[in-house]
């Protein structure tokens, strides 16, 4: 294997451990959210839009500087500038303590603002409570962001799990006590989300003692010169600013669900009662969800492939920037595409498994009919399902945008997304046909929209080609054979299987699950979807690549050695 294939390696070794780490947290907000809402119920509402709300700040106060520090670090670390990573650090830590204060205070100052605004009065209590957190994730960020520039994904990884396991255990067990004691349910979703601000904090001392104590010399030391830290922290601001605003305007869409969608149905007919119901069955049974797969296996690939494309140009080596690049979006996309096609078809069974079909309590709708949550939830995250690709890919594009320094450009994009967005789900949550179903639709023209622009811009400025129909026309029918068999494959276990129990759900899943990768990768190579270099970037590639060489399922290319 050529010495780029091996840089393309170790890009996605580090994005393995990010997704791997992922997973895990992933897996322990399940666990959380599982007994949670059935302690809180249809209360999660209040959880939820608490927590909107502090991810929407989360989102301010740590998505510029981290990818600002990262691309900083990486590009002088990759000259050898030791004396100039240490200064960036110093100021990245300034800043972000800077900005988490003021986003702390300004969310419990007007925690019961906020909420009445939201049409959440109940959530005043619980804001609060997790305000603290924006300081210390903000301390934690800067931390992690030297690390990523410096390509080591393992102290976030750690962290990561640190924040997610003491969530689970002081978030559940405070929950269950307010519940044992009685207190109201707004004290109950308090205690929910004070798991994670002891989570956050506990996170942030792990960093700061791996800074303290790690001695390990991360690159060679060749240049003692270094900027003046006014220059680096203009430098910080000028990149942070346009991707806060990007990270900002993208994780908008669930803040806008918090502020819009139970006034739009209200203002469609609903009761305030009914329109809570609604709310909370879609944002807790089907956003939970839908947000499991591209964080856990695609978002990771955006964290790590940044400093590989920054350090790259840093020394002004295109020709394996653009390699990466190129990595980047076709394994994003060969992950995204069958991820959407199955959970399109298996959203209610990943419901009744995760929730129980019997989650929640009855809705009537304004046709008089009586549903239960799972009903309302389930074709929602089908919806949410065929977006997976277009938020997949925008996260990948976000990042290479800003590694190849048009930092303001994904702004551009994401901001005539949000605008769709805000006109759609205004449009179709008010018309009573549409109702809820409107918000899962108007989040996949949000993406659809802010990708198209970045791959025009990808191939503007890069020369490499974004397009979905120049990058997976193959992988598309690929994914289409992976539908149609995950389809009838579950269609077969209903018949064999029809309890929504568990077990039951659980079977439907795995059985459904491997034919349709199965299916996937046979097209896949059938077609000639996927080259043996992409092969050999997977876990395990490089003997899984020889073994289907040896099988005559894979081509072997010509590699060329540096």
């Amino acid at each position: 294997m050529g010495e780029n294939k091996k840089r393309e390696k170790s890009f996605l070794v580090e994005a393995s451990i990010i997704s791997l780490s992922n997973l895990a947290v992933k897996l322990i907000g399940v666990l959380f959210k599982i007994p949670l809402s059935r302690i809180l119920d249809e209360s999660m509402g209040i959880f939820n839009a608490a927590y909107s709300v502090y991810a929407m700040l989360y989102m301010v106060s740590t998505a510029g500087l981290p990818v600002a520090i990262s691309r900083l670090v990486a590009a002088s670390a990759k000259r050898g500038k030791e004396k100039e990573v240490n200064r960036i650090f110093k100021m990245a830590m300034y800043l972000f303590g800077a900005v988490g204060l003021a986003c702390t205070l300004f969310m419990f100052v007007f925690a019961d603002e906020i909420a009445v605004w939201s049409e959440h009065r109940d959530s005043a209590l619980a804001m609060r409570v997790i305000a603290p957190t924006l300081f210390t994730v903000c301390v934690s960020s800067a931390i992690r962001g030297y690390y990523q520039g410096l390509k080591n994904m393992v102290p976030t990884a750690i962290s990561q799990f640190i924040e997610a396991f003491f969530k689970l255990v002081l978030g559940l067990g405070g929950a269950l006590w307010a519940s044992s004691k009685g207190f109201s349910q707004p004290v109950q979703a308090a205690y929910a989300v004070s798991g994670l601000t002891v989570g956050v904090f506990l996170g942030m001392l792990f960093l700061g003692a791996y800074k303290f104590f790690s001695k390990k010399q991360w690159y060679e030391k060749l240049d003692d010169s270094t900027e003046r830290y006014r220059a680096i922290g203009k430098k910080l601001v000028f990149i942070a600013i346009p991707v806060t605003l990007t990270s900002s305007a993208l994780y908008l869409s669930q803040f806008l669900d918090t502020l819009v969608i139970k006034k739009c149905l209200m203002g469609a007919g609903y009761a305030d009662a009914v329109a809570g119901q609604l709310y909370s069955s879609y944002t807790t049974l089907a956003i939970s969800i839908s947000d499991l797969l591209p964080s856990t296996l695609v978002f990771p690939i955006a964290i790590s492939i940044l400093p590989a494309v920054a350090g790259a140009l840093a020394v002004k080596n295109t020709k394996e920037a653009n390699g990466f690049i190129y990595s980047s979006l076709r394994i994003s996309g060969l992950i995204a595409l069958p991820c959407a096609a199955m959970l399109c078809v298996l959203a209610r069974p990943c419901i009744a498994l995760i929730y129980g079909s019997d989650w929640g309590k009855a809705i009537t709708l304004l046709n008089g009919e009586t549903v239960n949550a799972i009903d309302v939830a389930a074709p929602a995250l089908s919806i949410l399902a065929l977006g997976i690709f277009f938020i997949s890919m925008v996260s990948t594009t976000n990042a290479l945008l800003q590694a190849v320094g048009k930092v303001y450009l994904p702004t551009v994009s994401v901001g005539a997304g949000v605008f769709v967005l805000i006109v759609s789900e205004v449009l179709l949550v008010s018309n009573p046909s549409v109702g809820i179903f409107g918000a899962p639709i108007s989040s996949i023209l949000c993406y659809a929209t802010a990708y198209i622009f970045n791959a025009y811009f990808i191939k503007k400025h890069t020369g490499v080609n974004a397009s979905p129909v120049g990058l997976f026309l193959k992988p598309l029918g690929a994914a289409g054979l992976c539908f149609a068999a995950c389809f009838g494959t579950f269609r077969l276990t209903e018949m064999l299987f029809p309890s929504e129990s568990a077990l039951y759900c659980l079977l439907k899943l795995v059985i459904s699950g491997i034919v349709g990768v199965l299916v996937y990768a046979g097209a896949l190579l059938a077609i000639k979807g996927i080259t043996e270099s992409e092969v050999r970037l997977l876990p395990f590639g490089n003997r899984l690549a020889e073994l289907l060489i040896k099988l005559g399922s894979l081509k072997r290319e010509v590699c060329e050695n540096d």
